[in-house]
């Protein structure tokens, strides 16, 4: 096996220019040998993996064609843990430009894939894959679970840092940040990047305590965090990364790092909310911890049928409420959908309320009844039903009522977030916003804001959370769906989805949008996923990675590139 030391001096000899007009792709003359790919994967002890699309294995002009396994690949599309085990699938095939999906009668094509995969179960491993890649002009990406809606975890010609297999999570029952005089006093657990949510909480839920995380079991904590990371406890405890107390990091240049408030407190910063593939990579996270609570759940199944616009009425109502849940602290996350019949529209509202108050379902239950009874009282053609339901712990609760919609299609996300003063001020432009943006394809107004989130204070005093969760109480989710392989409906399709979220960046233009749910092609994606921490973000970018080893769209800092076709060059 080659020495690092040795394999650094021959990707040095063989550097090509940061400053070279595009990233080396195979073919070029930058592109490595394959006997510098065999040497690389001897410094790795054998953890560079060569990958083939997973789809291959349903096309017969692809050496790894298999009938028997397509079935099974094809079977397996749809599930969360098939992409996040395979090196290189991502959930959604949009984010590989469908080049090799599981159907036969589709194209496959391995471009829409990185070239080499780095299967990391060390920080040392990644740390050699970016040296690599920045000495040879590559361009890097990193994949965790591929649960990314931007597409930032995969890219054609690049190579590939998979952190699934860095496993390892430990507890504590204080926690001393490294390098910091004082120990700060709360639980914590110490968590590897491999593992994803539902990890988490089974391990945490052992401790009799839990983390602030999402609704979905397979989202990887590395992605989740440096976006910010929502949660239903958000209410009471504020975003994921407002509870990160420190990081392990391999920074541009391949250097270990610890960060927290008294190490390198400017990635501290940046890696809580700055967005991921941008400052570096995250190997390990030091959480807080919270005693489990008892979740009391209210199941809402609303139904209206009108051919009027008084079903809008009553959905913007319901929003005008959604401030006063949210300062008792209660979340939810309905979903909105318009069924139209002749002349009629059949509105449904469902979805889970939750409360972790320790007065349970009675509390929850009579922050409702005033809700519902002026819903009866108003719109008497509205039928309501709903269950309540009581659950000892968190991760109970979870198991129950996580999101299940599966991946393995063509889906774009579009969002905006809305503050208090404007659910509750001019109810004319709430209706005609919220009729306009949830009236078609319908929609996910997820109730997530609180006192949690409005008075956090971070370790070290902020973070890169956007500055607009801080009065945030309704993030709104749209969505676009279209065929494979369909370029027609795709730009039909995303249109609309953006008409529709024009509505709302009108009705609140100074507010924005959450990072790792919404529009790739956010307009000033700067302003909407950052605001004014932007500036602050870019300088940091700017001093890690001066040579743009990372990059990715949207990321902060990625204005002198842009892809070209299968390139990615400078501008």
């Amino acid at each position: 096996m080659l020495s690092l030391f040795k394999f650094l001096v021959l990707g040095a000899i063989s550097f090509t220019s940061v400053n070279a007009k595009c990233k080396a792709i195979p073919g070029s003359a930058g592109w490595p040998s394959s006997a510098r790919w065999n040497a690389l994967n001897q410094t790795l002890g054998g953890q560079l993996i060569k990958p083939t699309p997973p789809g291959a294995v349903c096309h017969s002009d692809q050496p790894t064609y298999n009938n028997a396994t397509c079935a099974v690949v094809a079977q397996q599309w749809s599930t969360y843990t098939f992409h996040t085990n395979n090196p290189v699938s991502t959930d959604w095939d949009n984010t590989n430009n469908d080049t090799c999906l599981p159907d036969p009668a589709q194209p496959c094509s391995p471009i829409g894939y990185p070239v080499y995969v780095v299967n990391a179960t060390t920080p040392e491993h990644v740390a050699v894959g970016v040296k690599f890649a920045a000495a040879n002009n590559i361009r890097l990406i990193v994949k965790g679970t591929g649960h990314d809606y931007m597409g930032r975890s995969v890219s054609p010609n690049s190579l590939s840092i998979w952190t699934h297999n860095i496993r390892g999570i430990n507890f504590h029952d204080a926690f001393q940040p490294q390098g910091c005089k004082r120990s700060t006093p709360t639980t914590a657990v110490t968590a590897a990047a491999g593992h994803n949510l539902i990890d988490l909480y089974a391990a945490t839920d052992s401790h009799n305590s839990t983390i602030v995380g999402g609704m979905e079991a397979t989202v990887g904590i590395g992605g989740y965090l440096t976006g910010g990371g929502h949660s239903p406890l958000s209410t009471a405890y504020g975003m994921a990364a407002d509870n990160v107390l420190e990081l392990t990091i391999i920074t541009p240049s391949g250097s270990k790092l610890t960060v927290n408030e008294c190490q390198h407190p400017d990635l501290f910063y940046a890696f809580r909310g700055g967005g991921g593939s941008t400052f570096g990579v995250m190997t390990h996270v030091t959480l807080k911890t919270y005693p489990t609570p008892q979740v009391a759940v209210l199941s809402l199944q609303l139904t209206m049928t009108s051919a009027t616009d008084d079903i809008w009425d009553m959905v913007a109502y319901i929003f005008t409420q959604f401030p006063y849940l949210s300062n008792k602290t209660i979340s939810a996350d309905p979903q909105i959908a318009p069924i139209p019949s002749g002349n009629a529209t059949t509105l449904y509202f469902i979805g889970n309320f939750r409360s972790i108050s320790p007065q349970g379902v009675p509390y929850l239950s009579a922050a409702m009844q005033p809700i519902f009874s002026h819903i009866q009282s108003t719109w008497p053609a509205a039928n309501i039903n709903y269950t309540t339901t009581s659950y000892p712990t968190w991760y109970s609760h979870f198991l129950v009522t996580q999101f299940t919609r599966g991946p393995g299609y063509n889906f774009r996300l579009g969002s905006r977030l809305l503050d208090a003063p404007t659910l509750t001020g001019n109810l004319t432009a709430l209706t005609s916003a919220v009729k306009g943006f949830c009236g078609g394809l319908g929609c996910g107004p997820l109730l997530l804001g609180g006192k949690g989130i409005w008075d956090a204070v971070p370790r070290g005093g902020s973070d890169a959370v956007l500055p607009a969760w801080r009065k945030t109480v309704v993030h709104f989710i749209t969505g676009a769906v279209w065929p494979a392989n369909s370029p027609a409906a795709e730009a039909t399709a995303v249109a609309a989805m953006e008409q529709r979220v024009t509505i709302l960046r009108d009705l609140l233009p100074n507010s924005g949008a959450y990072i790792n749910e919404a529009n790739r092609d956010e307009p000033d994606f700067q302003q909407a996923f950052w605001g004014t921490n932007y500036p602050k973000l870019a300088a940091i970018k700017k001093a890690y990675d001066p040579n743009d080893v990372f990059w990715c769209h949207p990321c902060v800092g990625n204005e002198g590139w842009q892809e070209v076709g299968n390139k990615l060059c400078t501008v």
